[in-house]
């Protein structure tokens, strides 16, 4: 059952919207805005972020050299076709390496080999 309140406990009741307005105004003004200074990169930043995360830079230099193979033909392909040209290949390659090693190893691979004698 609802109990009751005098006219004093009404009072003291603190109503949500007292409570919340107060704090959205303390997060506002705490909050960072973007501003077009926070979007600039300086380069020791961009060298941090290469250092950080050199896979681009790696993938970079293996369409590059993907394009040097194909020559005039890396013309005909989007960057990103060339990429999934380069991992079909290496897949394909890798596969077929695999399968001739286990033919000549007695079913196993190369690495399997080195592997149960400590090498890898």
């Amino acid at each position: 059952m609802p109990t009751m309140l005098n006219a004093t406990e009404r009072n003291q009741v603190v109503t949500e919207q007292e409570v919340l307005l107060p704090l959205t105004q303390v997060f506002e003004d705490i909050t960072v805005k973007p501003t077009s200074s926070h979007l600039i990169i300086s380069p020791s930043s961009a060298k941090s972020i290469q250092d950080i995360f050199p896979e681009q830079e790696y993938e970079d230099k293996a369409i590059q050299k993907t394009k040097e193979v194909l020559g005039e033909l890396s013309g005909n392909f989007t960057n990103e076709e060339i990429r999934d040209l380069a991992a079909q290949f290496e897949y394909l390659a890798e596969s077929w390496l695999d399968n001739f090693e286990t033919e000549i190893f007695n079913g196993k691979t190369l690495n399997e080999l080195l592997h149960e004698r400590g090498g890898l």
